[in-house]
């Protein structure tokens, strides 16, 4: 089975041909827009990036081997050949299942490269890129790091590279057990120029065979800007909870109290009034909470509790809350599958099927069928929630999840977005997924998958 595909210089796929189903179990439309890096298996990335930087730079075919990891967890062995496109300013790709044949004595290219090479790889790349030796000394610093330091040109070659990066401060003395806690993994800290001026970094190693020799790849990226980014969102978003929601919920209060007698008795048509009043504000606040918990999600600050669950029984649950607004719209909830356990945090995982399910109610016409299955999919559960909606284009799947999207009924069946993102968090850190299929008037069936519970 043969995958073809293209990607940019960050590795993004900008297309990729339909075998990506059967090969990969990965549809086209998933991977369009998402980092070929992150269905590689991780020890399998370094070869991946050496090779497209040698096919880049060096304006030649590379051949090289990497595994892939499916959804379900299962891994391809892929033997993929690289060639980068000046026309199409792309790199072509194409992957076979099986290995190529060569002739006798022939060797596959496997990405090994030479110092040299690497050296004229990584001079001019627009991110700081080190070469260090195994003991620790900076064998080669390139121009965008030697700018980020201050320094002048080849100053950087020969220091030990914890003279620059606090690693004795955070891990102890230097050895190849300390480097080696940095590879793969991503550690913000801040470093000095050459003239006393600190740099926020975000700092990592990559283990890289230079000539049969171990060498490290650090690098490092200025997130200076970042960090003021962040912390700009921070007091934006602690202005609207103390600003904005903080008032309005004051409001809310008085309104109540106006509804309870406490101004004296109200007309019929004025009571009707501030309970309309109510309910606005109300989903004004509902709104600023789910911005808030978001932003929480999103900068990993809230924890989950697994533990045996039956996603059947959470999926009658949330029926059962539910019945009002589907009596009200004469709904019919049909129900099928099989009872299976998952290892989730039961409130959190009640929420993210409630938000399913309310989003398949309100957008399902009177009188309609809701559909919820439940499947095995080998180590995994996966649940789908089919309503007969107005359906999604495909710029509407695309925004389904965006933070600030205004939701609302005219907009095509798109339903709550804020709500539908805080789901594809909580999912993500159950080591789920969450995904949409949908076409313009032929409903949506919202899906995610999780983990089965390993059995003891």
């Amino acid at each position: 089975m043969d995958v073809t595909a293209s990607i940019d210089g960050n590795g993004n796929f900008l297309s990729v041909s339909p075998s990506s189903l059967s090969a990969w179990k990965l549809t086209p439309d998933e991977l369009k827009g998402s980092s070929i890096f992150e269905i590689l298996l991780a020890e399998d990335v370094l070869i991946a990036q050496q090779c497209f930087l040698a096919a880049t730079f060096m304006q030649e075919a590379k051949n090289f081997e990497c595994r892939v990891v499916c959804p379900d967890a299962s891994v391809k062995m892929m033997y993929w050949t690289a060639q980068w496109s000046e026309k199409e300013n792309s790199m072509l790709l194409v992957a076979k299942d099986k290995p190529p044949t060569s002739a006798p004595g022939e060797a596959v290219d496997s990405g090994r490269l030479t110092k040299d090479k690497i050296r004229s790889l990584l001079e001019f790349l627009p991110i700081g890129l080190l070469l260090v030796s195994s003991d620790g000394k900076i064998d080669f610093a390139n121009t965008m790091f030697e700018h980020m330091m201050e320094s002048r040109h080849q100053a950087l070659e020969d220091r030990l590279i914890q003279t620059i990066f606090p690693f004795t401060t955070i891990m102890g003395t230097l050895d190849q057990m300390t480097l080696n806690r940095y590879v793969d993994v991503r550690f913000e800290m801040r470093i000095n120029s050459e003239k006393g001026r600190q740099i926020p970094v975000e700092f990592s190693l990559q283990e890289l065979d230079v000539g049969g020799t171990l060498m490290y790849l650090g690098i490092v990226s200025s997130i200076g800007e970042r960090l003021e980014l962040q912390s700009l969102k921070k007091q934006f978003i602690e202005g609207i909870s103390n600003n904005v929601r903080t008032p309005i919920v004051g409001v809310i209060d008085h309104l109540q109290g106006m509804l309870g007698g406490g101004y004296g008795r109200l007309s019929e048509q004025y009571q009707r009034g501030l309970e309309a009043d109510i309910s606005d504000l109300s989903e004004t606040v509902g709104a600023i909470d789910a911005l808030l918990e978001a932003e929480k999600m999103e900068t990993g600050q809230f924890k989950i509790k697994p533990e045996p669950n039956n996603v059947m029984v959470l999926i009658k649950q949330v029926v059962l809350s539910s019945l009002q607004p589907i009596r009200e719209k004469d709904l019919v909830v049909e129900i099928n599958g099989s009872d299976s356990e998952v290892m989730a945090d039961e409130a959190r995982m009640f929420q993210v099927i409630k938000t399913i399910l309310a989003n398949a109610i309100k957008f399902s016409p009177p009188a309609s069928k809701v559909r919820v299955e439940v499947m095995d999919k080998d180590n995994r559960v996966r649940v789908e929630i089919i309503d007969r909606g107005c359906g999604m284009s495909e710029d509407q799947k695309k925004s389904i999840f965006e933070r600030f999207r205004k939701t609302d009924s005219d907009n095509g069946g798109m339903g709550g977005g804020k709500s539908l993102l805080i789901a594809r968090h909580i999912l993500e850190k159950h080591g789920g997924v969450l995904g949409v299929i949908s076409h313009p008037g032929t409903g949506s069936n919202f899906w995610f998958e999780l983990p089965k519970m390993r059995e003891q």
